[in-house]
């Protein structure tokens, strides 16, 4: 029985809590291979990514993480960004720490504040795939506004 409890408590605190699993960064301006390398080098030397997988025909490069807690938007943009390209997409696929996704109301995920911009309330699946609006991936006074 105490077991059970555990397992319980467990199951329930890992649902409550927010968690990112990857990221898709689609990069624009990569003219060849040496492009690609250059961002998959500097998206790798993240101290918090422990892989990238690049997709070469659509230039995207999924990064998963060594500790989901430890995750910067800021420093893969700034990765991108120092490569010498710019960032066309960029997509996170998270558990959210709420069931409902409703216009305009901000969630709190791992410090980072996300508003979403919808045209109706959407049920948020876990783990949710959404799509980063902000131009240049630089937060609105301090928000980050989502869809999907």
């Amino acid at each position: 029985m105490k077991y059970l409890f555990i397992f319980i408590f467990f199951l329930l605190n890992t649902k409550a809590k927010g968690q990112i699993q990857s990221i898709d960064v689609s990069a624009s301006g990569l003219t060849c291979s040496m492009c690609s390398k250059a961002i998959f080098k500097a998206l790798s030397q993240l101290d918090f990514v422990s892989a990238v997988k690049v997709d070469l025909e659509k230039s995207i490069y999924t990064l998963t993480f060594k500790s989901p807690e430890r995750v910067k938007i800021e420093e893969i943009r700034d990765a991108v960004y120092d490569a010498g390209f710019s960032i066309e997409t960029m997509q996170m696929t998270a558990n959210f720490p709420v069931n409902k996704a409703i216009n305009n109301e901000v969630v709190l995920l791992l410090g980072y504040q996300f508003k979403w911009e919808l045209s109706s309330e959407k049920s948020i699946k876990h783990p949710q795939k959404v799509n980063f609006l902000n131009k240049d991936l630089l937060p609105v006074n301090g928000v980050y506004s989502l869809n999907f």
